[in-house]
């Protein structure tokens, strides 16, 4: 390829035009280029040369290109009305074979449109060929032949997709990686394992005992002709049904099952041959309208009553054919199924429907509804609901309950029901009748109650800040009921907090735990207008009561919760949901259903604390505008005798915030110090207030910033930065700091603790203090398996964010909130920071910064500021981690930062000069979408309709996604056209739960619709299992069907990555992602040193009492694990409770497991701190019983590091964290006990001299 200039040029600058022309950055060029031909990206320069032209003042620039990868075009020789069309899956068949002898061994083949012909793509263009060439030949011929027709073979005019040539060449290389170092594995074996089955009837049901025989109960069942497909992740039904409402038409549907769901496997070798799947959640279905890439989504089984949907998780499936069960045992061996047990069980269709069992059980509930707790009723309905127990069971043991209740309280008898559903066991073959029956669950529930009875009360009461709530889960097949738990409080539980119980927060959720996502290839009108709708519209009723839709919140909008209501009296007044909302606030001027719904949820917002004040102390002051800018928006000011009392609201604090963020009847928004004003005064904004009300004058905390939060990079951000031309060994250098302080952190006993306190990782537990300890006393920690279980899972978290999400510290920067100065002499471009941290070290950032907030995807979203210090007499001197930006200027600095207010927005500040760009592009100005108007005033109703049509339309991950893979893929990354629009149409996105304006289709550039591969940062990570011996990294499985088969199996297609040379593909491949010596833990020679240190002690007399905290101990963290598993089917480990956080099972944390990550933290550590203080319980501090705390102590470190006792249903891995927080008590005791025989042994010292002397 030749380049021409009439005048003299350098190869570098021929290289530069052409490699322009050849990635579109020439528009000419683009414009003149056919626009269906892909840019030319898939090249390698080999050589540069100049050479003489035919003029002397011309020279001509030779750039030798070599290319990577070709597309070939495969058609039959001869086409007539007599030639069939191709199949992809056997063109790959035919062609597998015949490329593997040219090395060839990925490869992709597209069918055209017409069927007819084929194109196949390679990354591997020489020896594609020599194929090419040999293919030719006549000999050759003979052996492409498919279907009697003979086919040829030709290069293709166009250039291959170089992405699907990145793609391809990273695929292979993953593929040699694995099989060389598994020789074993491979694709071969797929060909000897049997995939596809008959199926001759399919049955929902329980397994149930008659006698001490176990049966199954089918409660539903039809036959159908079916076939069953064994994939790569999931098992596959394809069956025919007639549908009686549409004219009797038959349908094609489609059941998928999540290998991960499969609990059980049992397979009938009687006279039926059939097996039968338990599952943790009921399987998903699917519609097929005849085009097999787009859907319906079914909530159950065409007529399957949903009690039976819910309740019975045992799927039973009739082989067609006798002989197929040797096969389906080889799958098993496969390691595709959980380990088969042989049965001969009898199959009962039962007579009794299972809904008319339920209907007799809810009778009953409701007859006892005046003489039944709510609270034990809510168990009992739990029992049945959530599959633990037959309801016919459940209604038998109801009289005994009700006597529990009678002789021991409802408080016991609830807690003694909750140790139940840790205690049943799984109905089966393999469990006995005897532990199932009537009397096996009544002696349960009698030993339990002896055992709480006497057990140590550690719930806290309901607090401001805490209120103990009932939940349910709805998923398209399902309603389960969960709690009840402590959640965060608000203004309306506060409020209400004696009618807790009338209260449900409802989660919507697919059946794996799942967000409920938008996609446009799959219809979801069946579950969201129908089956959640309904729900919405007609509430759920438990034990006699009725719940209905009550609000929501802005951040539970996109985690697809709200709150339910059962109406009460009170003061003979009746509240239900139409009343509550009625005294928050007069919403009659608002005629936008998302607006509305956005100002009643501010009520629902989770706050810390709820303080009243007098409202006269209220001043409302004047915003500050300018050019239709308001640069107050949202921000407000307070005295300091205000601010004493939000002070003595916090807790535990290093130093006193100030600055809040706060909810205050109609008003939200940040208030800051103002030292100037005297007296109790708070000064709001018309920007602050949202709506008018009566209600309680409390200002309700809903954040603070008493310390430095630490700022993180996001993958949005690097992308931006290294486009604005940030060098990319700025970010490797941050990565690899970040590394070594990691890898520092396991190298010593005195690093990891360092790294957990880095982490907060056992502070309410003192486990930090407790690893020191030890450490001082010279026991060996590194062999301790709970010692490397925690840290390895400390590590392995922060290498996730590093690797998965690019979540790298600087340690130079920080988040604050924004606030204005009210001073007005900064300059337009000024902001003033100043910072406290956790350990009380102070500072205030002086010279250039870079200011930003998050989600940030135009480039304009970033922008540099200059950081001042101000004078030592200036108001702004008192105000510490907050941001002051300028009141001075023609537009306001924050909202350049993707639209930013000062109401609470986070505000990332960066001091490091090291990622301050030289320029910054202009920030954007994005009209504003045009609010809903449905021209009357909101009902409670069209709220409901906009929780339902925001989870149909939500489109701000699938935005986020495409502007991610644009970014990489386009040259000029995100100032490429169109990702700024793709910024655009995510800020829309972003407003939509407050506009009510979705995105559509229309919205999108073009060219997001055909980008199908990600890059390989994108991809998940291997798959982790937390077990007995500790974290399990689970290789990726070889056993994988044809990818085209996809589609008719019901498997969603993978997702296929290709490798980013962009700095997010760096960092992300440089970071890789287990020794098994098994000891009796430090814990056991910890043991021994109490015990001769305190050989004078008597305390083996509280080891029965110990036991039962441990019982508790165990319970809690058994309710926490199944309330914040966000997979139904892949719970989480105790280990994961004890960090309080989620280790990602596929390497990548999503939106809901971050949301529940900070819960789990939370409510973990606020139990772990009453279970401490049940530990070192003490009553009395005087004669004998003066050391009881530490007996106590003792008695749990040993109850501790025994085996534990039988529970059926408990967390997964080892339970050794009660011993960790056992140990931890006992040890501060003994450090006081210590003490104490130190210095009574200093004062006989006198007494012991003189006897000395005196003899």
């Amino acid at each position: 390829l030749a380049l021409k200039a009439n005048s003299r040029i350098a190869p570098q600058a021929a290289f530069g035009v052409f490699a322009d022309s050849c990635k579109g950055k020439n528009k000419e060029e683009a414009k003149s280029r056919d626009q269906t031909q892909p840019a030319l990206t898939n090249y390698a320069i080999f050589s540069v040369s100049v050479e003489p032209g035919i003029r002397s003042t011309a020279l001509e620039c030779r750039i030798l290109l070599v290319m990577e990868g070709i597309q070939l075009y495969v058609c039959p020789s001869q086409r007539n009305a007599a030639t069939k069309e191709l199949s992809s899956t056997e063109l790959r068949a035919l062609l597998t074979p015949l490329l593997k002898d040219y090395g060839i061994i990925n490869f992709e083949i597209w069918l055209c449109k017409s069927k007819f012909e084929a194109t196949l793509t390679t990354h591997k263009r020489t020896d594609a060929l020599r194929f090419l060439a040999d293919s030719q030949k006549i000999r050759f011929r003979s052996r492409l032949v498919l279907g009697g027709q003979q086919l040829r073979i030709k290069a293709s005019k166009k250039n291959p997709d170089g992405i699907l040539v990145r793609v391809l060449k990273r695929e292979e290389k993953a593929l040699l990686l694995r099989t060389s170092s598994n020789p074993d594995t491979g694709l071969v074996q797929v060909e000897r394992l049997r995939r596809q089955f008959k199926i001759s009837s399919l049955a929902c049901g329980n397994w149930e005992y008659t006698g001490p025989d176990v049966q199954y109960h089918a409660y539903f069942h039809v036959s159908v002709e079916a076939t069953i497909i064994f994939g790569d992740r999931f098992v596959a039904l394809d069956y025919e049904m007639q549908d009686f409402d549409n004219g009797g038409s038959v349908q094609l549907y489609r059941m998928l099952i999540p290998y991960s769901a499969i609990t059980t496997y049992v397979l009938d070798r009687g006279q039926d041959h059939a097996f039968v799947y338990t599952l943790t959640a009921a399987p998903k279905i699917w519609l097929a309208d005849g085009n097999s890439f787009r859907r319906t989504r079914e909530t159950c089984i065409k007529n399957m009553p949903l009690p039976v949907s819910t309740s019975c998780h045992d799927y039973r499936f009739e082989l067609s054919t006798p002989w197929d069960a040797d096969h389906l045992l080889r799958l098993e061996h496969a390691h595709l199924l959980p380990q088969c047990t042989l049965s001969t069980a009898a199959v009962y269709t039962a007579g009794d429907p299972f809904e008319a069992q339920f209907a007799q059980l809810n009778l009953e509930l409701a007859r006892r509804k005046y003489t039944l707790d709510f609270t034990v009723t809510f168990q009992v309905q739990k029992l049945a609901q959530n599959g633990y127990l037959p309801p016919a069971t459940v209604l038998a043991i109801i009289p005994y309950v009700f006597n529990l209740q009678k002789n021991h309280g409802a408080h016991l008898t609830v807690a003694a029901l909750r140790r139940l559903f840790q205690q049943l066991p799984s109905a089966g073959p393999l469990t006995k009748f005897t532990e199932l029956d009537i009397r096996a669950i009544t002696e349960m529930l009698s030993c339990n109650v002896d055992i709480v009875e006497e057990q140590f009360d550690y719930k806290a009461a309901d607090t401001s800040t805490t209120m103990v709530t009932y939940r349910a889960e709805v998923t398209p097949a399902a309603t389960y009921l969960a709690g009840p738990d402590p959640e965060s409080s608000n203004r309306v539980l506060r409020k209400y907090s004696k009618f807790s119980d009338h209260f449900l927060r409802v989660t919507f959720m697919d059946e794996d735990g799942e967000k409920v996502h938008r996609d446009r290839l799959l219809g979801q009108t069946v579950i969201l207008h129908e089956r959640f709708k309904d729900v919405l519209h007609h509430g759920i009723k438990v034990g006699g009561r009725l719940y209905e839709f009550l609000g929501f919140s802005h951040s539970s909008l996109r985690a697809q919760t709200c709150w339910f209501l059962a109406p009460f009296f009170e003061n003979d007044m009746r509240i239900d949901a139409d009343f509550i909302i009625s005294k928050l606030g007069d919403f009659s001027h608002i005629q936008n259903p998302a607006k509305c719904a956005a100002r009643i949820g501010q009520a629902f917002t989770e706050t810390s604390s709820s303080i009243p004040i007098d409202p006269t102390i209220v001043r409302i002051v004047g915003d500050i505008t300018r050019n239709d800018r308001v640069f107050s928006d949202g921000v407000g000011t307070c005295s300091p005798k205000v601010l004493e009392i939000l002070q003595g609201a916090q807790k535990s604090y290093h130093r006193p915030a100030t600055v809040f963020q706060i909810r205050y009847l109609g008003a939200k928004g940040v208030i800051s110090l103002d030292n100037r004003l005297n007296g109790h005064i708070l000064r709001l904004r018309p920007s602050m207030i949202k709506f008018e009300s009566t209600d309680d004058a409390n200002i309700e905390i809903c954040g603070i910033t008493s310390k430095k939060l630490p700022l993180v990079l996001n993958r949005q951000l690097i992308k931006i930065l290294e486009d604005l031309g940030i060098p990319n060994k700025v970010f490797q250098e941050l990565q690899s700091h970040a590394i070594e302080d990691l890898r520092a952190g396991i190298s010593s006993v005195s690093n990891a603790a360092a790294v957990l306190d880095w982490n907060n990782v056992g502070a309410t537990t003192h486990t930090t203090w407790l690893i020191r300890k030890i450490q001082s006393l010279g026991f060996e920690m590194s062999n301790d398996m709970f010692f490397r279980d925690l840290l390895e899972s400390v590590v392995l978290i922060q290498l996730q964010k590093l690797k998965y999400q690019s979540r790298i510290t600087v340690k130079e920067g920080a988040n604050f909130f924004g606030i204005m100065d009210e001073t007005h002499t900064f300059a337009e471009g000024e902001v003033y920071c100043s910072w406290v941290d956790k350990d009380g070290r102070a500072g205030v950032v002086s010279g250039p910064v870079l200011v930003t907030r998050s989600p940030a995807l135009n480039p304009g979203d970033i922008q540099t500021a200059k950081a001042i210090t101000v004078a030592d007499d200036s108001p702004l001197r008192a105000l510490h981690n907050c941001l002051v930006f300028s009141s001075k200027g023609e537009r306001d600095l924050p909202s350049q930062l993707s639209g930013g207010d000062l109401d609470g927005d986070l505000y990332h500040v960066i001091w490091d000069q090291r990622l301050i760009p030289q320029t910054c592009k202009k920030p954007a100005l994005y009209p504003r979408p045009k609010p809903i108007d449905i021209g009357r005033p909101v009902t409670r109703q069209d709220v409901s309709d906009f929780f339902i049509r925001f989870m149909e339309q939500d489109e701000l991950g699938t935005v986020a996604t495409r502007h991610q893979v644009l970014a990489d893929q386009l040259e000029n990354g995100t100032l490429h056209e169109d990702c700024l629009q793709l910024a655009e149409v995510h800020s829309t996105a972003v407003d939509f739960s407050k506009s009510g304006q979705p995105v559509t289709e229309e919205d999108f550039p073009e060219s997001s619709h055909t980008r199908l591969y990600k890059p390989d940062f994108m991809a998940p990570g291997p798959r982790v299992k937390i077990e007995e011996r500790g974290i399990i990294f689970e290789p990726e499985n070889l056993n994988i069907i044809e990818p085209n088969d996809l589609r008719r199996v019901g498997e969603p297609r993978p997702d296929r990555y290709y490798e980013s040379s962009n700095i997010l593909g760096i960092l992300y491949r440089s970071i890789d992602d287990d020794d098994e010596n098994v000891t009796k833990g430090v814990l056991v020679d910890l043991w021994d040193y109490v015990q001769a240190e305190t050989s004078e002690l008597e305390w083996e007399h509280y080891m029965e009492q110990d036991w039962r905290i441990r019982f508790a101990y165990e319970a809690t963290v058994f309710d926490i694990i199944h309330r914040y598993s966000t997979s139904l089917s892949e719970s989480l480990g105790e280990i994961e409770v004890f960090i309080g956080s989620v280790i990602c099972r596929n390497g990548y944390k999503n939106k809901r497991q971050k949301e529940y990550a900070v819960g789990l933290k939370e409510t973990y550590n606020r139990e772990a701190s009453q279970f401490m203080a049940a530990i070192r319980r003490d009553d009395e501090t005087d004669g004998a019983e003066k050391w009881e705390a530490l007996c106590r102590s003792m008695a749990c470190l040993d109850v501790g590091i025994q085996s534990p006792k039988d529970c059926k249903r408990i967390a997964k891995g080892r339970r050794d964290t009660f011993a960790w927080l056992a140990a931890a008590a006992a040890m501060r005791e003994l450090e006081t006990y210590q003490q104490d025989k130190t210095v009574s042994r200093l004062k006989n010292i006198p007494m012991m001299v003189k006897r000395a002397l005196e003899f």
